[in-house]
């Protein structure tokens, strides 16, 4: 396969290189199956490798970009390079450790995107989020044992954030502060849920820590100061698509601080009703379909 790949480009560069084109040829051992296939095709599942050529209007080829597969830990095996490599996608997973969308880097530069860097074995080492702007906002770094298999990962921030605001299914903001530098480190079970999520300072001091269960429909969470004194805790209940429709808050001492609902009627993406301790609703909003796209 490796000897196709190469005839193939000597071919390009010999019989439709411009004269003022340098042509470079690099070999290959990434998803070889999925990149060649022989023939050209009018279109491809998005989820596919694939090498996309375009030509001039004289025949003449201009460029060929390269489209990554999507990358789960059924593929990674089949993605190895003799060095670090970096791919990039629109969507990633941590939790099933799923790359989707693959876009090129030009593409990339566009849109908010991930970048994954491979090691040598094909494994996902980093992925970096950055926003539409180009700005790496955080890092996920996996932790791999000899097996290929992951019991914890990584998010480290480079600017203050709340872990509510990106999650608040998980996360309550009583106690949710992130600095640059700090880290957020999920512990995973052998099912694959998160079961716990530190956060530490560059220098992994622990400043608070998360603690997570799970019942029918349900997930509670439970979150300590370093010094593992409760702050509060918080159950999410879930509908239909497991959707959340309800996230009770208490304190220290098991009592009820508040609520928040979710709606999910055809006519709105969903309508959230803040609720007091009395089981009131104070405040109810209505967010369209269109603020959501």
């Amino acid at each position: 396969m490796r000897c196709c790949f190469t005839m193939l480009f000597l071919f390009i560069s010999i019989g439709y290189s411009q004269t003022d084109s340098t042509v470079k040829l690099f070999s290959t051992d990434l998803m070889r199956t999925n990149v060649l296939t022989g023939k050209s095709k009018e279109s491809v599942k998005r989820s596919e490798a694939h090498f996309r050529a375009v030509y001039y209007p004289s025949g003449e080829l201009k460029s060929v970009e390269f489209i990554p597969a999507n990358w789960d830990k059924g593929r990674r095996k089949k993605a190895k390079s003799p060095g670090k490599l970096k791919l990039f996608y629109l969507k990633w997973n941590p939790k099933k450790q799923e790359l989707i969308d693959g876009i090129t880097r030009k593409e990339a530069a566009r849109k908010p995107h991930y970048r994954a860097i491979l090691d040598e074995k094909g494994l996902v080492r980093d992925v970096d989020y950055f926003n539409q702007y180009g700005k790496n906002l955080w890092t996920y770094h996996m932790h791999w044992d000899d097996e290929g298999k992951s019991t914890e990962y990584d998010v480290e921030f480079y600017s203050n954030r709340n872990l509510s605001e990106l999650n608040d299914e998980l996360f309550a903001p009583d106690l949710s502060t992130i600095r640059p530098g700090w880290i957020a480190r999920y512990h995973i079970n052998s099912q694959g849920t998160t079961k716990g999520v530190s956060v530490l300072d560059q220098f992994e001091n622990t400043y608070y820590y998360y603690e997570f269960s799970y019942g029918e429909n349900t997930l509670r969470s439970k979150y300590y100061r370093a010094d593992s004194v409760l702050v509060g805790s918080h159950t999410v209940r879930f509908g239909e698509n497991k959707k959340p429709v309800r996230i009770t808050y208490y304190n220290e001492n098991g009592i009820m601080k508040n609520a928040i609902a979710y709606e999910y009627p055809k006519e709105a993406e969903k309508i959230i009703s803040q609720i007091n301790s009395k089981g009131e609703v104070i405040e109810r909003r209505i967010i369209p379909r269109k603020e959501q796209q």
